[in-house]
């Protein structure tokens, strides 16, 4: 006689992904939270970790290279996960599952290096790898909301997973850099790593789809919805593809991300540089603050944000965040002797966080309404790859912003590059600029 195995405990099954909106929020939220763990690690903590630790910024800049440059090749994990996966427990499931399973392994194997900050290969390898796994997995669950998230439903989506993804980053900022600091690399692996699990657990313990299989050994079967929501042959896959890529509304979101993935990445290394060099803070007390600040945006995109992204429209919230991103950046750089009070930085920090985050949230609705749906990982993880490009174009340039102006060089560029990706979404169509219709809500 044959057991199945059920996706709750006391004999009920939880619905699947494609049959409950409520479902969807909390796993959104739930997934891009283990995503944020890692991402915290490799894209600021240990960062900041070799800044501290006397490394020069270019050190920290190939540091945030190699987080960085996996993310570029977003696309050929899109292209496999378009291409084969196993049907029977879903198009995304599988490669959620594998990736995850990788991040663990690879945060135990670094935990057993523990390489101190001056073994630069070793430290550089271990974020590539890492950065590299959830890349994969970030692929794997964008496909798996654009393919099952009906359009008027995205925008609140797009608020719950960034809120998620925020609440994992300030942990991981937070949790790791206090272990660095005080017990050293090892405890801090294997601390990310536990807080990783929990979330990350929830993939296994739900269904894309009605029917399909939970784990290998459960019984199911392949959806019908799933075998159609893709294509197995190649040449079809990249055409489509292509097509999406050569509109213009493609090219000009491409030119959007590209200067938003330069200007975050600006800010966000040269904001860990400055609290190093000039507050003289120490890095637990930099990741307290960056996790304080994230937990406060992740609720507001949570509860606002995303509403706010459907109800006025993506276009307008973008243009309008990018502009007010300029004044507000750009005013603590005009003295240099503001620099001398932490309260300041913490206030202007405050200050800058919100049209920032709103913008990128804007940027998310727009990407995924010029992304074709029948490639929906190809296409998706092309657009999402620009902003990465975006972040390995500051790396190389982070050091000669530096030689030229110091600070005031590396944050008013970056001022500058969100005003103009604000202007650049003016010559969106208004299709994806708009609000959602009362039918699509």
């Amino acid at each position: 006689m044959t057991t199945q195995t059920n996706t709750a405990t006391f004999g009920m099954e939880l619905p699947a992904f494609a049959d409950s909106r409520n479902l969807r929020l909390f796993l959104g939220t739930v997934l891009y939270l283990a995503q944020g763990f890692p991402q915290g690690v490799f894209f600021a903590a240990i960062p900041t970790w070799l800044a501290a630790n006397g490394q020069s910024t270019a050190v920290v800049a190939s540091a945030a290279a190699a987080a960085a440059l996996p993310w570029s090749f977003k696309f050929l994990a899109g292209l496999f996960l378009d291409r084969y996966t196993w049907r029977p427990m879903g198009r995304r499931r599988p490669w959620l599952i594998g990736s995850q399973a990788g991040i663990a392994a690879c945060l135990l194997i670094a935990a057993f290096i523990s390489p101190a900050p001056g073994d630069t290969a070793v430290v550089l390898a271990i974020i590539l790898i890492l950065s590299t796994l959830t890349a994969i997995q970030d692929v794997a669950l964008d496909a798996l909301v654009i393919d099952l998230t009906p359009d008027g439903e995205k925008g609140r989506m797009n608020g719950f997973m960034l809120g998620g993804k925020v609440f994992g980053i300030a942990g991981g900022i937070a949790i790791t850099s206090y272990l660095l600091e005080h017990y050293g690399f090892s405890i801090a692996m294997l601390g990310i790593l536990l807080c990783f699990f929990i979330p990350a657990f929830a993939v296994v313990s739900i269904r894309e789809r009605k029917g399909e299989k939970l784990l290998p050994w459960s019984s199911g079967s392949a959806s019908k919805d799933g075998d159609a929501s893709g294509s197995d042959d190649w040449g079809m896959i990249l055409r489509a593809v292509f097509r999406n890529l050569i509109q213009r509304l493609t090219i000009i979101m491409v030119l959007v991300l590209m200067t938003y993935g330069i200007h975050q990445s600006l800010n966000d290394t040269t904001n860990g540089l400055f609290v190093i060099r000039q507050l003289g803070w120490t890095q637990s007390e930099y990741g307290s603050m960056s996790a304080a600040f994230n937990i406060v945006i992740g609720i507001f995109c949570l509860t606002i944000g995303g509403w706010m992204v459907d109800r006025f429209g993506p276009g307008r919230i973008a243009f309008w965040s990018g502009l007010a991103a300029l004044p507000i950046m750009l005013s603590y750089l005009v003295d240099v002797s503001l620099w001398q009070d932490s309260r300041l930085f913490i206030v202007w920090i405050g200050m800058k966080s919100v049209p920032l985050f709103l913008f990128y949230l804007a940027n998310l609705a727009m990407a995924m309404r010029v992304t074709a749906a029948e490639v929906a990982a190809k296409s998706f993880s092309v657009l999402m790859a620009v902003g990465a490009v975006g972040f390995l174009i500051a790396s190389a340039i982070l050091p000669s912003l530096e030689a030229l102006g110091g600070f005031q060089a590396m944050y008013g560029a970056s001022a500058v590059l969100i005003c103009f990706a604000g202007l650049l979404t003016l010559l969106l169509h208004k299709d994806v600029r708009q609000a959602v219709t009362e039918e699509q809500a």
